[in-house]
């Protein structure tokens, strides 16, 4: 599932996570997003997410939060890909 950057404007109280390596993180970010790399959060999901809340996943252009959301939905987590990343 995908979402466009502007559509969160909209959400108040969401859980974002950038899944970009930490480096690209600290260079910009968007508010109030939590980084954890996508490495980790593929291999340990159940250490960070919660099958009862909705997450929003970001990386830089959009393409590995949108294949890493379709992994973590077919486990039972809800997340949305945010469209275009971060660099759009």
């Amino acid at each position: 599932m995908e979402i466009e950057k502007e559509e969160l404007k909209n959400l108040t109280n969401i859980n974002l996570i950038d899944i970009r390596e930490h480096y690209l993180y600290e260079r910009g970010h968007m508010k109030n997003a939590k980084n954890i790399p996508l490495r980790t959060l593929k291999n340990m999901p159940d250490k960070y997410l919660s099958k009862e809340k909705i997450y929003y996943l970001i990386c830089e252009s959009g393409f590995n939060s949108k294949r890493l959301s379709k992994i973590l939905n077919s486990k039972g987590y809800t997340t949305y890909s945010i469209k275009g990343g971060y660099s759009n």
